[in-house]
């Protein structure tokens, strides 16, 4: 056992001689079938699509290869510390779910295995990607020796699924409101306003034509405009609720910290200056040794070495970005903080900080009708399937789901001239092998059911999961266009260009934690503006990032 491992076992041993009872792993009876012990958690429909997925591969992999995997349900409001702690020991679970939020200090405290080892010569980690989702398969690469997780990273596990978040909007509600509901792809708009004798432009919504276009993202300002539009029905306490900046901040080209070439991260969601996008009809531009194609951002990086901005398109900064976020749920003509450009950002009052939300779920506000819009995960499908599809207050076709909001500029005849790049953070689990099995081989065959197509399509049939595979993804089997809900394609969409949360950017969130707290508690709560919080926590947030690479710059 390694020494950090035996470490945090002895610090947890008290624990865990309370739990050894229920975690002993399988191993080899005297019938020489091997038996794996799998860990899993979620609500009762992932359970029993888990436990299904479990029997099918004892029926056929596991009975052609003499395994028997025993799935094993896990509370979910402690699953990840349960794991760990067990991890931790010497009687582990074999297979484990690992949030890509814990992978890298999994990683690093020698929990998993390392799946592209050399040992599993029969599972092509090369061109994964070709397959399974980029941006999910890429989430499981670490390198704890460098703290980066490049493209040649180590990969400690297998994503079982990818969920990104959509726009999910009360349909029922543009009813009310009279206002027209499409479904147009913006490359297929000009012939759908040919054929309908409309004039439609390539917007989310178009208040002066009165129509919302379900393919089509909204930029800052329509979302604010469609919110307040929704805000004047009776019980419709807030247009729309978003607890997350990700989709601002990444539209132009922002993140809340960036590695820096001198080996350091650097904290960034505070930094004014302005990002740049290369223009639409630009072929190529070569910026510090990097070329970037049209519509590619420039790297925070590159920027500061940009001498000619002629094939450049500016975007805001991401403190500006950070602050349109904050103005959400800031109070209507309050003063959320200053601009880059020393102007006032003032308050939205079209949403409800996460605190004031309490322990209730957003898709219960949704369902009752208290929120217009709301930014979540495909998860939220198979509750508002039952609670809205069904029920008798909305009923079919009542809600359906939209991209999130993109930077976009527009001349008077409402054409795009600027934009920003689709953005927003997809969640994933990801399927691990622990370092502690005694059956690895045995183990990673589990795994490759799981992410292979037969795990896959189950997760898929019963709505709450997107596929791996884009290929399944991409096929009724997960679009189920005779459900709710019908624009299914966004999660698609989506699914392509979206990444983890900033929780997964560093081994652990001990630099997160403090602004974070403040701002989620006091900032979004109309207590303090985000230059009292930058002011308060940005110094002291560098420094705690300073601590994670060797970097003594």
């Amino acid at each position: 056992m390694k020494f950090t491992r035996i470490i945090a076992f002895v610090l947890a041993l008290v624990s865990l001689l309370g739990m050894t009872a229920c975690s002993v792993a399988g191993g080899k009876p005297s019938n020489g079938k091997t038996t794996l012990q799998f860990w899993g958690w979620g609500d009762a429909v992932e359970a029993e699509v888990f436990q299904e997925i479990t029997n099918r591969f004892n029926e056929t992999v596991g009975k052609e290869k003499n395994i028997t995997v025993k799935y094993v349900q896990k509370a979910s409001s402690s699953y990840s510390s349960d794991a760990a702690l067990a991890l931790s020991g010497n009687h582990t679970p074999d297979i484990v779910y690992v949030e890509d939020k814990y992978v890298k200090s999994w990683a690093e405290a020698e929990y998993l295995v390392q799946l592209d080892n050399g040992k599993y010569t029969d599972f092509d980690f090369a061109n994964a990607g070709g397959e399974i989702w980029e941006n999910a398969i890429s989430r499981y690469r670490f390198d704890p020796k460098t703290a980066t997780s490049t493209a040649d990273a180590p990969l400690w596990a297998l994503p079982k699924d990818i969920g990104p978040t959509v726009l999910y909007y009360n349909a029922a509600y543009l009813k009310q409101l009279q206002i027209t509901e499409i479904s147009v792809p913006e490359n297929e708009l000009e012939a759908y306003n040919a054929t309908n004798g409309t004039a439609y432009t390539a917007k989310g919504y178009d208040s002066a034509n009165r129509v919302f276009n379900n393919r089509i993202a909204m930029n800052w300002s329509e979302i604010i405009e469609l919110a307040k539009e929704m805000q004047k029905i009776d019980g419709c306490d807030y247009g729309y609720y978003n607890e997350w900046w990700y989709a601002y901040g990444w539209s132009v080209g922002g993140d809340v910290v960036e590695y820096m070439p001198e080996g350091y991260y650097k904290f960034t969601l505070n930094d004014t200056s302005k990002n740049y996008i290369v223009k639409d009809d630009v072929e190529s531009v070569t910026i510090n040794g990097t070329t970037y194609t049209a519509g590619q951002v420039i790297s925070y990086v590159d920027k500061a070495a940009i001498t000619d901005k002629a094939s450049l398109n500016e975007l805001p900064s991401m403190y500006d970005a950070f602050l349109e976020f904050v103005a959400l749920t800031a109070k209507e003509g309050s003063v959320v903080g200053t601009r880059s450009d020393g102007t006032k950002q003032l308050g939205y009052g079209v949403s409800m900080g996460a605190n004031s939300l309490g322990t209730a779920d957003a898709e219960d506000y949704f369902v009752s009708g208290k929120f217009g819009m709301f930014v979540d995960g495909r998860w939220e499908v198979p509750t508002l399937r039952q609670n809205m599809s069904k029920s008798g207050k909305w009923g079919e076709g009542s809600w359906n789901v939209a991209p999130l909001p993109v930077y976009k500029e527009y001349d008077a005849n409402g054409n795009v001239t600027v934009h920003g790049v689709a953005g927003g953070h997809s969640g994933s689990m990801g399927l691990a092998i622990a370092e502690g099995s005694d059956n690895k081989q045995a183990a990673f065959e589990f795994l490759k059911f799981v992410a292979g197509e037969e795990g896959q399509k189950a997760q898929a049939e019963a709505g709450f999961a997107i596929p791996n595979q884009k290929a399944l993804a991409n096929s009724e089997i997960f679009l189920q266009p005779d459900q709710d809900p019908k624009n299914s394609i966004v999660f698609i969409e989506a699914a392509g260009v979206q990444r983890p949360g900033d929780w997964w950017s560093l081994t652990n969130s001990a630099w997160i934690d403090d602004w974070a707290n403040y701002l989620n508690y006091t900032v979004r709560e109309n207590k303090a503006t985000v230059d009292e919080m930058f002011e308060k926590y940005a110094d002291a947030t560098q420094k705690k990032l300073n601590k994670y690479t060797n970097y003594k710059g």
